[in-house]
C-alpha cells in the first residue's frame, strides 16, 4: 500500500522505516483485485510525553469517505502493529460493504444500524494518582473547523464507522435539518436533529 509518513517529535531510523513499510504492505492481499479502492495513506507519527501515537487517514474512492485509525503505546513497534491491523479491519469491512450482494440500488449498504461500531484508540495511563487530584476545569485543547456534509443517515452512520468516532455531525438531506448521530452506551445509535 502507497503511504507518505509525517513525523512529529520522532525521527525515524532504518529499521523503523523498514517495519513500517513491511506492515503497510500487509494490507496489499485485500487490494489485490482493487488496487485503486483506496488512495495513498498518510502516516503520522508523534511522540508526546513517552507516548508515540500513529494515525494512518487514507480516503475510500468508491464511497468519497474517509478511513482514519490512531493506536498510542510507549512502544513505537506495538503502535505501528496496532494501527496497521485496525486498518486492515478497516478495508476488509469496506470490502464488504462494498460487495454488490450488500448494497442496495443506490449504492448504500445494506442494514448500516446493524454494523458494530468499534473505537481503535487505547490509552495506557502510566500515573493513576493524577485522577485523585481534585478536578481541574477542562479547556478547548483543538479547535477543528468542518464543512457540514448533505448525506442520508445511512452515509453517516458509516462515515462514522470509517473514521472511527463515536459521534458525527451532517445536514439530513431527507430534512435539511443538522443533525447528529451518536454512540449510545447500550450499543446503540442515537440521533439529535436540530431545528432551525
Amino acid at each position: 500500500m502507497e503511504y507518505k509518513v509525517f513525523t512529529k517529535s520522532v525521527e525515524l531510523s532504518e529499521a523503523n522505516k523498514n517495519y513500517l513499510a513491511k506492515r503497510m504492505s500487509k494490507p496489499d492481499h485485500l487490494l489485490k483485485k482493487q488496487k485503486d479502492l483506496v488512495s495513498p495513506a498518510d502516516v503520522r507519527i508523534t511522540k508526546e510525553r513517552g507516548i508515540y501515537k500513529v494515525e494512518i487517514t487514507t480516503h475510500v474512492k468508491a464511497l468519497s469517505k474517509i478511513i482514519k485509525v490512531e493506536e498510542r503505546s510507549n512502544d513505537l513497534y506495538e503502535a505501528i502493529d496496532k494501527v496497521t491491523d485496525a486498518l486492515e479491519r478497516k478495508i476488509r469491512e469496506i470490502k464488504t460493504r462494498l460487495h454488490p450482494k450488500n448494497l442496495s440500488d443506490k449504492g448504500i449498504p445494506v442494514n448500516p444500524k446493524e454494523a458494530v461500531l468499534t473505537r481503535t484508540d487505547n490509552l495506557d495511563y502510566e500515573d493513576e494518582d493524577e485522577f485523585s487530584e481534585k478536578p481541574v476545569a477542562p479547556k478547548i485543547a483543538r479547535v477543528k473547523h468542518h464543512d457540514l456534509t448533505i448525506m442520508n443517515v445511512e452515509e453517516a452512520i458509516l462515515q462514522m464507522q470509517l473514521l472511527g468516532h463515536s459521534f458525527f455531525v451532517f445536514r439530513d438531506s431527507t430534512n435539511d435539518a443538522v443533525s447528529v448521530l451518536y454512540e449510545r452506551k447500550d450499543g446503540n445509535l442515537g440521533l439529535l436533529v436540530f431545528n432551525e
